[in-house]
């Protein structure tokens, strides 16, 4: 049926937007939206995914309802409420009105419709009276007393608890004249559906309860919106329309210039919840209130609503705010912020990526993105978001905390490890006890756990003091104590944590690493496949459980464990040491089967299942990795010259590729002055002593001058050739952090790029010769300097997003049982071939006999 008043939808060029189908709600009564309302609710029209709505108030639910009204009966998509639609509407579906038969109940202040035509069967049950479908698959129970407000709260938290899984709840506290406070409560369980809507107005509360059977009476959810609906004061009164200035559409008042003035200053400036929100509210029902001021206002009672855990009302404001007004960025930035808070990471990300794209972003924008992902786990990004952050505010203690703890979870401690010593060195009184957990967690992770136990007793204190104020303190100092060996003392903290929240799969985690710790294997394995179950799958979880598994004689499960570790994070140093033990104690396994006598008395012969078993299991002969540590360093961001497009997409694709191939220990530093590549470069040299390997990668600007080469940090200036020796950093520094490597030493410098600091720079030496591209290098024996291209020559930086060279190595780095020497070569073979021979990778040094292998396979 289309209405004879409508327009054609191919006349319908663009689809209305929400403030002018509100404008056409204005000149309806609530009365009028109400009855649509209810109409719309019986042709099924209100989605699954809104929120119910609120008689009498032209929100975002009803405005996608009449959207999709006339959506499914091929009208132009304005989701505009006019007369013609509410009276084309109520003749629609007059006959299912007909056929509910909808009865009222009264108590002279309040009242509610329910279908008798539908619930036609009436039960006793303790007193109450209860109406049921024909088939029982539908009941409700209806509401009708006396009551305060505070009879209607403790309903509300009574009937939250009585729900089951609730899926929406929110309390809508009296908004105006004649808007009764009410509460919608929407849960259940796997088969039925939960619905309750209780209304309370001067002494008088009127409402019901629904359940029903989701499979066999999906159509009773039209019949229960139209319930919650029903409930409403004899005189309904709608004080969220507002016109333009000089109108007085119903449920709006004519409010004085000043007193609006002084509602928009509270609204804007107070710091109680409950003050914003009176007074937005007071503002926005005013009729002075000018259209274009009304996002902003919706806006502000948004962020009142917030600090008031009414999360639902927020997020209706805002709805409204971004539909008057899409283009503001702080809009969806708050939006994100209520939907971080309801655990709703995916629509956060989506919100923030949306201010993101609307506005010039600074640090928070970054930061807020990315704990939205690392609330779904995904760390990757919430690292890269971070990083952003950073790089416009490098000073913020908590988005460093939070890399930390990202990088943590990356299985990426070394690095971790920066962010870490950051925060606790600068963080003062910002330093929690998660803190210094982490920090002591990455220590041990390096092999350096005597070194964390400070830490860990730095984290008891503070969770102990703080434990009052937040219960989350329990599972801190449950993992500190697990660490630490209290075995009872963190089973009791996990325990308590879990009597507040039974789903918390962290306190679960914390509470396998007590049982550890106290030997009670069974119990440990119970917890640790829990919380894997539950989705906790970070933080070095399944390579804990393997080890576990080990212990106890179970090396096929503990195989399985190292191997899912590795999955997630390559190059976990103690999950591949824990996965060679495993095939160890599982080839003794099966050779000590192969060598039982089998049937007829007859050993396991080269054919036999045990062999061929004990065969898969060991891995292709291979060089032992040993200790192996890399420092990747990409510099793009230079101050003071043009920025560099690939060396920080260099270094990234580096440092994953040996990550990927084994090393235990890989640092990524981007972007980094003179202060902080000096820093990574000591660091490194700790802890590069004693490894079997040492490897360090730099992309970014280099400069010869009297044959020394240098490293150029990205805040150099460079303004005369005397400047290098104070901004810049010589290649011997740069070897010098390798040397205590005990076995390879490996330099590779992509930086000899085309040079811009020698165009302006003034020569105050007439004897330092400054050139183009490096010198070349004599290094010690063990030790390789690999050029991008060779001495004097200079390297391409590569029109896609990686450079030539850097494409050859990570390439040849994954092959698999290739000697350094000739891996050297490819690489120079490659690079050669992609750039036409116009560059040459080159390598200096020399190495002693032994094979040199990258990637053993």
């Amino acid at each position: 049926m289309v209405l004879a008043l409508a327009a054609p939808h191919a006349a319908q060029s663009q689809e209305a937007t929400f403030p002018s189908a509100q404008a056409a709600a204005n000149q309806l009564s609530a009365q009028q939206i109400a009855n649509l309302q209810e109409d719309l609710a019986w042709a099924g029209m209100f989605s699954e995914e809104n929120s119910p709505p609120v008689s009498g108030i032209f929100y975002n639910a009803t405005y996608q309802a009449i959207r999709q009204y006339q959506r499914s009966n091929n009208l132009p998509e304005t989701g505009a409420p006019s007369a013609a639609l509410v009276s084309e509407l109520d003749g629609r579906v007059a006959s299912i009105r007909r056929t509910a038969n909808l009865k009222t109940l009264e108590n002279g202040v309040l009242k509610i419709s329910y279908p008798a035509g539908v619930l036609t069967k009436q039960q006793t049950v303790k007193g109450e009276t209860r109406y049921t479908t024909p088939s029982g698959d539908a009941l409700v129970q209806l509401i009708n007393m006396t009551g305060s407000r505070e009879r209607l709260d403790q309903m509300f938290a009574d009937m939250k608890k009585g729900a089951g899984k609730v899926k929406y709840s929110v309390m809508l506290d009296d908004q105006g004249e004649g808007q009764p406070t009410r509460f919608v409560i929407v849960g259940g369980d796997a088969k039925f559906t939960i619905y309750t809507s209780i209304a309370q107005k001067d002494d008088a509360i009127v409402g019901f309860i629904a359940s029903w059977d989701r499979k066999k009476r999906p159509d009773f959810r039209n019949s229960a919106i139209v319930m919650g609906l029903s409930i409403r004061p004899k005189t309904v009164a709608n004080p969220y329309t507002a016109a333009a200035a000089g109108q007085n559409p119903k449920g709006t008042i004519a409010m004085p210039t000043a007193e609006l003035n002084r509602q928009l200053d509270i609204c804007a400036k107070a710091k109680d919840a409950a003050e914003i929100v009176t007074a937005c509210t007071a503002a926005l029902s005013a009729s002075t209130l000018l259209a274009a001021n009304r996002p902003t206002v919706l806006y502000n009672r948004s962020v009142g609503y917030n600090r008031q855990n009414k999360a639902d009302l927020a997020l209706a404001d805002l709805d409204q705010a971004i539909a008057l007004d899409p283009d503001q960025a702080s809009y969806y930035t708050q939006r994100g912020h209520v939907r971080y808070g309801q655990s709703k990471y995916d629509a956060a990300v989506a919100d923030y990526s949306q201010a993101l794209a609307k506005k010039t972003p600074a640090a928070a924008d970054y930061t807020n993105r990315g704990n939205s992902y690392y609330g779904l786990e995904d760390y990757q990004k919430a690292v890269a978001d971070y990083d952003a952050s950073l790089r416009l505010d490098p000073n913020d203690i908590d988005t460093h905390a939070l890399r930390g703890s990202a990088l943590l979870r990356l299985s990426r401690p070394a690095e971790a490890m920066t962010d870490l010593n950051f925060t606790i060195e600068r963080g003062g009184d910002k330093v929690g006890a998660g803190d210094y957990k982490n920090r002591g967690e990455a220590l041990a992770e390096l092999g350096r756990a005597e070194e964390g136990r400070p830490d860990f007793a730095k984290a008891e204190a503070i969770a102990t003091a703080k434990i009052e104020t937040d219960n989350y303190n329990f599972v801190y100092r449950a993992f500190v104590r697990a660490f630490t060996g209290n075995a009872e003392g963190a089973i009791a903290d996990a325990d308590k944590y879990l009597s507040i929240d039974p789903k918390a799969s962290e306190a679960l985690h914390a509470r396998a690493l007590g049982n550890v710790a106290k030997q009670d294997f069974t119990k440990a394995l119970a917890d640790f496949s829990q919380a894997i179950s539950m989705g906790r799958k970070r933080l070095f979880i399944q390579r804990q459980r393997g080890d576990v598994y080990l212990t106890t004689g179970q090396p096929e499960q503990a195989i399985a464990d190292y191997q899912a570790q590795l999955n997630l994070t390559p190059g976990n140093a103690l999950a591949m040491v824990g996965l060679e033990k495993a095939r160890q104690a599982m080839a003794a396994k099966l050779l000590a089967t192969a060598g039982t006598p089998q049937g007829n008395n007859a050993p396991a012969t080269a054919g036999s299942p045990q062999v061929a078993a004990l065969a898969a299991l060991q891995p292709p002969a291979k060089a032992e990795l040993g200790r192996r540590v890399a420092l990747v360093i990409g510099n793009s961001n230079y101050a003071n010259v043009a920025a560099l497009p690939n060396p920080k997409n260099d270094a990234a694709k580096v440092a994953d590729t040996l990550r990927k191939i084994g090393f235990a220990e890989v640092t990524l530093a981007e972007d980094t002055d003179f202060r902080s590549l000096n820093r990574a470069l000591q660091d490194f040299a700790s802890q590069a002593d004693g490894a079997d390997w040492a490897v360090i990668y730099y992309a970014g600007h280099g400069i010869e001058i009297a044959n020394t080469n240098y490293l150029v940090p990205v805040d150099a200036k460079l303004a005369s050739d005397r400047d290098v020796t104070f901004e810049a950093v010589p290649l011997d520094r740069v070897m010098a952090a390798s040397e205590g490597a005990k076995g390879m030493r490996l330099v590779i410098l992509d930086a000899c790029r085309n040079n811009p600091f020698l165009a302006n720079m003034t020569r105050k030496t007439a004897t330092r010769a400054v050139s183009r591209g490096l010198s070349r290098v004599e290094p010690d024996g063990g030790t390789l300097v690999v050029y991008a291209a060779k001495a004097g020559e200079v390297a391409l930086d590569g029109s896609g997003g990686n450079s030539p060279f850097v494409t050859a190595l990570t390439t040849n780095l994954q092959k698999p049982g290739i000697e350094i020497g000739k891996l050297f070569r490819l690489v120079r073979d490659d690079v050669m071939k992609a750039t036409d021979r116009k560059q040459e990778p080159f390598t200096y040094g020399s190495l002693p006999g032994e094979d040199f292998i990258f990637n053993p396979g």
